[in-house]
């Protein structure tokens, strides 16, 4: 919302509570009609509260035909997707589509069991990512979280075009399941054991 829409909404809602609490008041008999026509009279008569009052009304109607006829286009501030802009005109890649391609190259990571992530976009199309996810047990936790961080920075360089300040990962949970192709922690031991004996 820009400031002279602001400054209309602020405006329009100081007037409708003035007024609100006025009516009320008259309503609870608490103010009678007769002293509130004698304050407008009051004020009417002074010229310079007449010029004061005229002034606020005029830009009052003026800022209300301006929001009514003329609207303004939404400002993009990176709520809903990143605004990509050329010669040709606009792409807007939404934040569900980068948080999708973020799961698809994540779940390729030998040892993660499951994935949700979070984008965060800033003005000049930067992104902040947020990741959650589950670990083996069999894996260095050090080490996926480097290749998660790796994956998803060249992801989004490669397809988007888009730069990745950071990427931080949170390890919800470890997992007791095996992961196929790497041996079970038991089995490591014994074949160290085995080549120390060598």
């Amino acid at each position: 919302m820009k400031f002279l829409e602001k400054l209309t909404l602020i405006l329009f809602s100081l007037i409708v509570s003035i007024v609100s609490i006025v009516l009320i008041l008259i309503l609870l008999n608490v103010i009678h009609l007769n002293f509130l026509s004698t304050m407008l009279l009051t004020v009417l008569r002074d010229e310079f509260a007449v010029k004061i009052t005229l002034g606020i009304s005029i830009v009052a109607l003026l800022l209300a035909i301006k929001c009514i006829f003329f609207r303004a286009e939404p400002e993009d501030d990176g709520r809903n997707g990143v605004t990509l802009e050329n010669t040709s005109g606009k792409l807007i890649i939404s934040k569900e589509s980068l948080e999708n391609l973020i799961a698809n190259v994540v779940k390729d990571v030998q040892g993660i069991e499951a994935i949700s992530s979070r984008t965060i976009l800033d003005k000049d199309n930067h992104v902040i990512v947020y990741v959650t996810t589950l670990v083996s047990k069999d894996m260095m936790i050090k080490e996926v979280s480097t290749q998660i961080q790796d994956k998803i920075k060249q992801a989004l360089k490669e397809t988007a075009d888009l730069e990745v300040k950071q990427v931080n990962i949170k390890v919800k949970n470890i997992t007791n399941k095996k992961i196929k192709g790497l041996p079970a922690a038991e089995e490591e031991e014994s074949v160290k054991e085995e080549n120390k004996e060598m």
